[in-house]
């Protein structure tokens, strides 16, 4: 007699939050072609979710999680990964010791960061927003090959002669005015700039 949809599903209970420690039961899939049960834990189902980690070996050797670079360089040998009490462990000399490449609190959600220094170096994918700001120098780290690496800045120009330094090979898509008081944005995909601003709300 076989087992109705209704009957698995009455042997699961709707609960109202799931710990980073309560497991998830799935079916891995092996090389060989066979498939065993194994679980994962609510911790790394997130930082799947929210970003993905697709664990490869980039042209210059190094290993890159999620798109973005890490320090291990691994060409010509053999990394182990392995889950750690707070991230992705790898080693490269067969399990003798082991370093952790990549920490769950990278895969979180947060998308703006809040800069305080007028040279900074930033990172695709998330708004960096400064206050007040007498001229700015950026510089780009991160990113990924094939994959959209934005860098997105805001800012509220502080005087009557602010500059913005970026990275070489930038070009805007319009040479932009800067005015003392306003806030503006500006996004650079493929080393092209846009921008956009607003003057301060009159009081």
């Amino acid at each position: 007699m076989a087992v109705t949809q209704a009957e698995v599903l009455n042997l699961f209970s709707q609960i109202a939050a799931i710990k980073n420690s309560d497991q998830f039961l799935v079916i891995k899939a092996n090389q060989d072609g066979t498939v065993q049960a194994a679980k994962i834990t609510a911790e790394l189902v997130r930082a799947y979710l929210n970003k993905g980690f697709e664990i490869t070996i980039g042209a210059d050797g190094y290993l890159y999680i999620g798109g973005e670079r890490t320090d291990s360089q691994v060409a010509g040998l053999t990394p182990q990964l392995q889950r750690g009490a707070d991230g992705i462990y790898c080693s490269i000399d067969n399990g003798e010791s082991w370093e952790v490449v990549a920490y769950f609190t990278d895969f979180n959600q947060q998308n703006i960061v809040l800069q305080t220094q007028q040279t900074a170096s930033i990172r695709p994918n998330v708004l960096n927003v400064w206050g007040n700001v007498t001229s700015l120098t950026v510089t780009f780290t991160g990113g990924g090959e094939n994959l959209l690496n934005e860098y997105m800045l805001e800012f509220t120009v502080s005087g009557n002669n602010f500059t913005l330094t970026l990275p070489n090979g930038v070009r805007w898509s319009e040479e932009p005015e800067w005015e003392d008081g306003s806030t503006y944005q500006v996004s650079i995909v493929n080393n092209l700039a846009i921008y956009a601003g607003w003057e301060a709300a009159s009081v």
